[in-house]
């Protein structure tokens, strides 16, 4: 059905394009009216109007900018490219009829002078960054030269040839980095604005069929089996350079619709499969899971984005999806609650170490790093400090906002859920470092509803068995064997985010508000509250909270960027495991979603019980949802009261008893090493089973395999 939705869809837009009143367009004139109508589609008319203004100022009689150092060779922020983006936003003043400026001859000859400026630079503009000349200049001069097609004056065809030849400084798209993910998508944007300007058909096939061929499953960057994305190898970018990728397929269809070289349906449908169910996903409301955007979470506003690419993609879908794009809009724009049309979800992308846990009042999510995925990148003096960003690190969002333009205020040697030694200062790390994890036991189990992760961590000299148990509108989260060779303390990061607000401890009788700036609790058990998360420690431990200033800079980041000094107050809770800890361990319970210290009351935990929590079993049972979650870090048997789970290899399970004897039994191996099948025995009320669980193989190694099991 999906698929023939989709031929409807594409016949209707080819129909309604190449026929009206019977004349017959060529590709490349329908192309070249998408291209026009996408690169006019912004700045608003009003804002550009303001920016000309202030170019006719800056321009000079010889068409350069005086504000512009052209011998510039930055990484970032490469100022010759802002030559080119002027020279593009003139044009979209020229040809736009509700511009002051259009068709204004004062306005062309500026254009015109400024493209024979840069067209005649004896030492050519040129950035230690090879992105800007092999992406940003071609791409924004196709826009403007196939712009000034509809223009009352053309731009003559000698000085327009010396621009396309700019066009061709780019980097090869048979090889990284031009073949990869984005890269590919962006660099076949302006091949395809190229062959519409010199209405050459092979260029135009190439371009597109690279792009055709980039949408499809893959090992490599791109989609991932499990619905994630990678780029830069395993790395995990399903924002950031998902998000650029997903624009240049959207770009590239909207231009090629009605075509002969249209994509094809099931295409199509894929990217629709990767934006509702991975993209969206990692989004509460207009803020993005900082552990998704890689290096690209040492820039401003990095973590907020706005409805624009997600309305784009919605109308390239079939009406099968249109109400959840909306949805999805409506959150973002603020139109609708955060919490609107979320349904219950548990999904764990083992093909990127990644879990979210979803529930309608909030966002969590997991990011940790395996032998066969990439430690979060630097590169371009970004994510200078950013060594623990995938050890277990923990996204825990109720209104969204919890983290955003926090990073320059981070203490970076505690994120979110890791556990790692207290370096102070952090290294800052060298250019381009992009590390694998150094561990194969990293994984999830799901039944789509409730999941189970691990990651058995192994680094800096330190030991740790992390595993978190996804129950219901609860996160348990357990550590065991914490063992380091450091001279600095070993922390687990609870959460260090944003304050607002009050901070309370107590206990489930009575919760006061703390006082002081910082305080430090070693007696359990203890209920915490701030900003509508609960969190509940079972035992005694040596629990630090802090409440106070933390100045910062994004300089130390991000070496771009400004190094004024910003105030700002953050909440920081942790467990000081102590120097040179021996066999330690942690347990804790998060429980976002809660509106006040009186809900917090009301929360009742006696059915959660941790079973086993040590260096060869955690379990974790909850009585309420009759779920039972087991990490197996070798082959054995765990216990619980007079039942019993037994299995052959080390593995991850979790159980459901949905009816009396009837158990849904979920499995993984996240080594995702392990061949053939996990034998599992189940003994539950004196009843005893054997079943084999056949392993899956090749890219969904390490998924979930699912089995009702009868003991009746």
């Amino acid at each position: 059905m999906i698929l023939k939705g989709w031929f409807v869809v594409l016949f209707f837009l080819f129909c309604n394009i190449n026929s009206s009143f019977g004349f017959q367009k060529s590709d490349f004139e329908i192309i070249q009216e998408r291209v026009f109508e996408n690169y006019q589609s912004s700045p608003a008319t009003d804002e550009m109007d303001k920016d000309i203004s202030i170019l006719f100022t800056l321009i000079q009689p010889n068409g350069s900018f005086k504000d512009l150092n052209y011998a510039d060779k930055s990484m970032t922020k490469w100022e010759p490219d802002k030559h080119i983006k002027r020279l593009g936003k003139m044009t979209k003043a020229y040809t736009r009829a509700s511009s002051d400026f259009y068709q204004d001859d004062k306005l062309y000859d500026g254009i015109i002078r400024g493209m024979n400026y840069w067209t005649s630079l004896k030492q050519e503009p040129i950035s230690d960054n090879w992105w800007w000349l092999s992406i940003s200049v071609p791409k924004e001069i196709g826009g403007m030269l196939i712009t000034m097609k509809y223009g009352e004056k053309q731009v003559p065809k000698d000085l327009e040839n010396k621009m396309i030849e700019w066009m061709n400084k780019t980097v090869s798209i048979t090889k990284s980095p031009g073949k990869d993910g984005s890269n590919l998508t962006d660099i076949a944007q302006h091949m395809i604005m190229q062959a519409v300007l010199t209405e050459n058909s092979d260029l135009l096939n190439k371009a597109v069929s690279v792009v055709s061929e980039s949408v499809r499953i893959t090992k490599g960057d791109g989609i991932q089996r499990d619905l994630s994305f990678h780029a830069h190898g395993p790395e995990l970018y399903m924002h950031g350079y998902g998000r650029e990728y997903l624009l240049g397929i959207r770009n590239v269809a909207v231009y090629i619709v009605g075509t002969s070289f249209s994509f094809k349906p099931e295409q199509i449908a894929l990217i629709s499969e990767f934006v509702r169910n991975g993209y969206l996903r990692s989004m509460r409301g207009k803020y993005i899971d900082y552990s998704v955007i890689g290096r690209g979470i040492a820039r401003v506003n990095a973590t907020r984005t706005n409805s624009g690419l997600v309305k784009q993609l919605k109308a390239i879908d079939i009406e099968d999806h249109q109400q959840e794009y909306q949805d999805a809009i409506d959150r973002i724009d603020g139109k609708k609650p955060v919490s609107y049309k979320i349904e219950p979800r548990n999904i764990h992308y083992w093909r990127s170490d990644y879990t979210i846990h979803q529930r309608p009042e909030f966002l969590v999510s997991l990011n940790s790093s395996s032998t066969r995925t990439v430690r979060t990148e630097s590169g371009n003096g970004e994510n200078l400090t950013g060594q623990f960003l995938t050890e277990g690190a923990m996204y825990i969002a109720v209104k969204g906002d919890e983290y955003f333009n926090i990073f320059p205020n981070w203490e970076w040697n505690k994120i979110p859920g890791s556990t790692t030694p207290e370096i102070n200062p952090l290294k800052k790390r060298t250019n381009w470092v992009a590390e694998r994890g150094n561990v194969d036991f990293v994984g999830g189990v799901s039944d789509g509803l409730n999941g189970v992760s691990v990651y058995q961590m192994n680094a800096y000299n330190t030991r740790a068995n992390k595993a978190w148990f996804f129950f219901g509108d609860k996160v348990i989260c357990l550590g065991a064997g914490i063992t380091a060779d450091r001279v600095e303390t070993i922390n687990t990061t609870v959460n260090q985010s944003r304050l607002r607000g009050d901070v309370s401890i107590g206990n489930e009788n009575e919760m006061q508000v703390m006082n002081s700036n910082s305080t430090k609790i070693d007696k359990g058990p203890i209920w915490i509250y701030h900003d509508q998360i609960g969190y509940f420690f079972p035992n005694s431990q040596d629990i630090e909270l802090s409440a106070q200033n933390q100045p910062g800079a994004w300089a130390d980041i991000n070496g771009n960027s400004s190094k004024k000094t910003i105030n700002e107050e953050v909440f920081k809770l942790y467990i000081n495991h102590g120097k040179n800890p021996k066999n330690e361990k942690y347990s804790y319970i998060l429980m976002p979603g809660i509106e006040s210290t009186s809900a917090l009351k009301e929360v009742d935990l006696t059915g959660i019980d941790v079973e086993r929590n040590d260096e060869k079993i955690q379990a974790v049972s909850d009585k309420g949802l009759n779920l039972l979650g087991v990490v197996f870090y070798e082959e054995g048997t765990f216990e619980w009261g007079e039942n019993k789970l037994t299995v052959d290899k080390p593995c991850l399970v979790m159980l459901q008893e949905y009816s009396e004897g009837k158990w849904n039994v979920n499995l993984s191996d996240p080594t995702q090493l392990l061949k053939g099948t996990v034998k599992l025995n189940l003994k539950v009320d004196g009843k005893s089973k054997n079943f084999n669980f056949s392993l899956p193989d090749d890219d969904y190694a390490g998924s979930t395999i699912s089995k009702p099991i009868d003991l009746n």
